[in-house]
């Protein structure tokens, strides 16, 4: 009961630190200004579509990320002091952020000439919905894993998971219902969601990196 209790903890830690990363909201009410033409059935569908690979990216580099940083010779320990700090650091950066600056997705999204469904992985799920913040997310959390027994390692396999797919399903619903998106968020209300998740995202970066910091003391 208690290793399920320790797993079920990364559900809510892991989409606390994708959310204000991944930003749905946000991005929702920028795509919606680069979609109008876009029927609506075709939108739906590829906001299933965006939904499913973003979890596939995710979940790939969740799974595999820490064999990738093996071949280079990094520690776990390592990578969660470094990977807490830029965690941290994200979170610092999305609180501090000027709101008043250009989407960097507005900017990779000026592909004049193809159609819709062939933006569905680029730039639509990469980088615009995910992004590197979204790798070092995953990639810190799978090097965070209490690797003590199989068993807990992987009840938070499974928990992590859990919380990316969740995240995932934010983000179909909030792409497939971009005009109700509009009409209910304003861009100061989607601000202030992303600045209260962005300093969860700090206080889990601080929490990562200290771990990290403990373990490389041992």
């Amino acid at each position: 009961m208690t290793s399920l209790f320790i797993a079920l903890k990364i559900i809510p830690m892991i989409f606390a630190a994708l959310f204000p990363v991944v930003n749905p909201i946000g991005t929702a009410l920028v795509l919606y200004g680069m979609t109008r033409g876009v029927n609506d059935q075709t939108w739906k569908s590829m906001s299933r579509r965006i939904a499913l690979y973003s979890f596939l990216f995710l979940s790939f580099f969740f799974f595999f990320g820490s064999y990738i940083l093996k071949l280079f010779g990094i520690s776990i320990p390592v990578v969660q002091f470094s990977g807490g700090i830029v965690l941290a650091l994200m979170g610092w950066q999305l609180l501090n952020q000027n709101e008043t600056s250009k989407p960097a997705s507005e900017e990779s999204l000026d592909h004049p000439g193809s159609s819709i469904e062939s933006k569905a992985f680029y730039p639509f799920t990469f980088p615009i919905t995910i992004g590197p913040g979204g790798l070092a997310v995953v990639l810190t959390f799978s090097a965070h894993l209490n690797r003590g027994s199989l068993l807990l390692v992987t009840l938070e396999q499974g928990a992590a998971i859990a919380g990316i797919f969740i995240m995932c399903v934010v983000v179909s619903l909030c792409y497939r219902n971009l005009k109700v998106m509009t009409k209910r968020f304003s861009a100061a209300a989607a601000l202030a969601i992303a600045k209260i998740c962005a300093f969860f995202v700090l206080c889990i970066g601080v929490e990562i990196a200290w771990a990290g910091f403990k373990a490389l003391g041992h």
